[in-house]
């Protein structure tokens, strides 16, 4: 499917939507998982992710910090970090929490070790920073 925000999405029954080749504030080579139905991505989710578009101003910046204190929590040599994946959740209306959790993630340059990423389940007002290896 060619989506007019999301681009070329391919669908599976386990990921949801995909596109492995996405282009996010700057960052090329995104990947891009969209939890959904054969249908396609909602309205729900396409304006929900206008607005996290939109936000980038602010919003990369408070996610750089927060995964950067945590890169420093591990001593981890201080790098660039780049966007590398982003999680659209479901957002049905009365789902489970899950439904509402977005995660950012990032790429530490020289770090083959752990994968950083940020969450949010309230539409970015709060943001939570980790690391998984």
């Amino acid at each position: 499917m060619e989506h007019p925000l999301f681009g070329a999405l391919h669908y599976s029954k386990h990921d949801g939507w995909e596109n492995a080749d996405f282009s996010l504030w700057g960052f090329d080579g995104v990947q891009l998982l969209i939890d959904g139905g054969p249908e396609g991505p909602s309205p729900v989710q396409e304006e929900a992710f206008t607005r996290f578009e939109a936000a980038r101003e602010s919003l990369l910046p408070r996610c750089l910090a927060a995964v950067d204190e945590v890169r420093a929590s591990f001593e981890v040599p201080k790098a660039e970090f780049r966007v590398s994946g982003l999680t659209i959740p479901s957002l049905v209306e009365d789902g489970e929490p899950h439904d509402r959790l977005w995660t950012l993630w990032f790429d530490l340059e020289g770090d083959e070790h752990f994968m950083y990423g940020v969450q949010s389940d309230d539409d970015w007002t709060t943001v939570v920073a980790f690391a998984d290896d």
